[in-house]
């Protein structure tokens, strides 16, 4: 089951990154948890599994944004990237 984000706890605790992160780079995929946010730290192209809604693939995605949502599975297809771990008390 998800976080609860009506509580602000798990808002802010989701918010400031306290589920943790990981770091990709070009050619690499992550699905041992759920996500909540990906990060380019440079230029980069990403193929998102969503949890809720429609898989998305964007390129490129400029160096400094972020890209929220629930994500089951997050591929770096070129570029570094840092994939945010949803909260889960």
């Amino acid at each position: 089951m998800g976080n609860n984000l009506t509580k602000p706890y798990n808002f802010f605790a989701n918010y400031f990154g306290q589920g943790g992160f990981d770091a990709l780079g070009a050619n690499e995929t992550i699905n041992d948890h759920t996500y909540v946010a990906i990060l380019a730290l440079d230029a980069a192209t990403v193929t998102v599994d969503a949890v809720t809604g429609d898989d998305l693939t964007v390129s490129p995605i400029p160096a400094g944004t972020t890209i929220y949502g629930r994500f089951s599975s997050v591929t770096c297809d070129s570029g570094k990237i840092l994939v945010y771990r949803e909260y889960v008390d």
